[in-house]
């Protein structure tokens, strides 16, 4: 028994072979030249023919050549369709793949920029830097670990990041840890009254 599934285009059971190799001659015109007068003169190889053989007339109306050849169309067409979606799916996969990649590679970059000034500057001698020097490092400082602390929460909640604001606490800290540093200078720097260690004069 014959269960493979048949189209409306396959060969029909009760389609004579000339009548179905006629109707294949038909359906392998573009749908838009496609009748059934050059489908008869490609097939007999006579490009003047005035009209086709009674017998061809009647096969293409018995065997419905223009509905079939119509769901054979439509067919395509949707395959075409099906194929143009997978090629724009897999195009939006490739440039989702490529923006994440180079989102990754930035911020490998960042991160290896982040740490050696971040190196850089905690091993700085500070004594040596005037003071709105200081001020000028340590908001670049905050600025940069603000900002790496917002891109890191923006890309686990999947949303944008927001450049960051100087509020009135940060600007305390700052503040804060400047005053530490001139203290610490202040140490630093001997008394004059005391005079230099091993000095003997009155």
């Amino acid at each position: 028994m014959d269960t493979e599934k048949r189209e409306l285009w396959d060969r029909l059971e009760n389609e004579p072979e000339r009548a179905y190799r006629a109707f294949e001659s038909y359906l392998d015109l573009p749908s838009g030249a496609r009748t059934l007068l050059q489908a008869y003169r490609c097939h007999v190889g006579n490009p003047h023919a005035a009209k086709p053989s009674d017998t061809w007339s009647r096969w293409s109306g018995e065997f419905a050549w223009r509905e079939r050849a119509a769901a054979h169309d439509e067919h395509l067409a949707r395959i075409r369709r099906e194929a143009h979606e997978r090629a724009v799916e897999e195009e939006a996969k490739r440039h989702a793949w490529l923006v994440e990649r180079h989102r990754y590679e930035t911020m490998e970059e960042l991160s290896a920029l982040h740490v050696g000034v971040m190196g850089y500057l905690d091993n700085l001698d500070w004594s040596s830097i005037r003071t709105q020097d200081v001020v000028q490092i340590l908001k670049l400082k905050l600025d940069a670990a603000m900002r790496f602390e917002e891109s890191a929460q923006a890309r686990a909640d999947g949303a944008g990041g927001r450049e960051p604001d100087w509020t009135l606490e940060t600007w305390e800290f700052a503040d804060g840890v400047v005053e530490e540093i001139l203290a610490e200078q202040d140490e630093d720097v001997p008394d004059e009254e005391e005079g230099e260690p091993g000095d003997s004069r009155p």
